[in-house]
């Protein structure tokens, strides 16, 4: 080999060397954000399941530190139509919280602030479906943006179907249509009337899935509904039936 092909060669082992180093060094920063983004997300998440569980846990400070938190995973990958749809239900519970605790004095301030909580969340929802039409999550979402304004019209349950085509079995959808039915069935609403047969439909399967059945049994005991829902359900299986206070007897 001549001196010249010899330093090609060396020249050529330094590229692939530094090639290899940078390559490397991409994994391990792509590996660490994910890291990061997933341990951000579950965090979130896990804090939002809590409040759906016991409302009055939520806080804004605990809110503002997962609107943190998962902001962070976005900057790191703004193409996860997930990330997006956790984002808006924080905003959601935001303005949730600050119209509860009324931590404004200034009532026109809080309204506002409020509104603009809850056009950030559609936003994000949005955003989401975007990226990933066919989530469930963020088809929910708006719809219950819709329902905080009091707008229940036919754009609320446009948002209400393509939710239930995109996930007929995903537990977001079963807690939601749980507990807005179970919400005009105890008001006497007209809106009852529009969502009663799939209010049936979700209570059962709400109550086969794991992942919605604590929620599903809390709104029925939160509405004094366990007689009903029971009278509702009386043709589900018997696994369904016995999780019902009172439902199944043995005189």
């Amino acid at each position: 080999m001549t001196s010249r092909s010899l330093n090609i060669f060396k020249d050529n082992s330094l590229i692939l060397k530094w090639t290899m180093v940078l390559v490397a060094g991409f994994c391990f920063l792509w590996s660490f954000q994910l890291f990061i983004a997933g341990n951000a997300y579950y965090s979130v998440k896990n804090d939002i399941e809590g409040w759906q569980l016991s409302p009055d846990k939520a806080s804004i400070n605990r809110i503002d530190r997962g609107l943190g938190k998962i902001g962070n995973a976005i900057d790191y990958f703004p193409d996860n139509a997930l990330y997006y749809q956790i984002q808006g239900q924080l905003f959601e519970w935001k303005a949730v919280v600050e119209k509860r605790s009324e931590e404004s004095g200034d009532a026109e301030l809080g309204l506002k602030s409020h509104s603009d909580n809850l056009n950030n969340a559609a936003e994000s929802y949005e955003k989401s479906l975007l990226l990933r039409p066919t989530w469930s999550g963020s088809w929910i979402g708006l719809a219950s943006v819709k329902l905080l304004r009091d707008e229940l019209d036919d754009e609320f349950y446009r948002y209400l179907k393509n939710a239930k085509q995109a996930g007929p079995q995903d537990a977001i959808v079963h807690k939601f249509i749980v507990e807005f039915g179970l919400e005009m069935f105890s008001a006497r609403s007209i809106h009852y009337v529009k969502i009663k047969e799939q209010l049936k439909q979700h209570l059962n399967l709400g109550l086969q899935n794991p992942l919605s059945r604590d929620f599903v049994l809390k709104a029925i005991q939160k509405h004094n509904a366990s007689e009903t829902v029971c009278r509702w359900l009386r043709d589900a299986s018997y696994p369904v039936r016995k999780r019902i206070s009172n439902c199944i007897t043995y005189d």
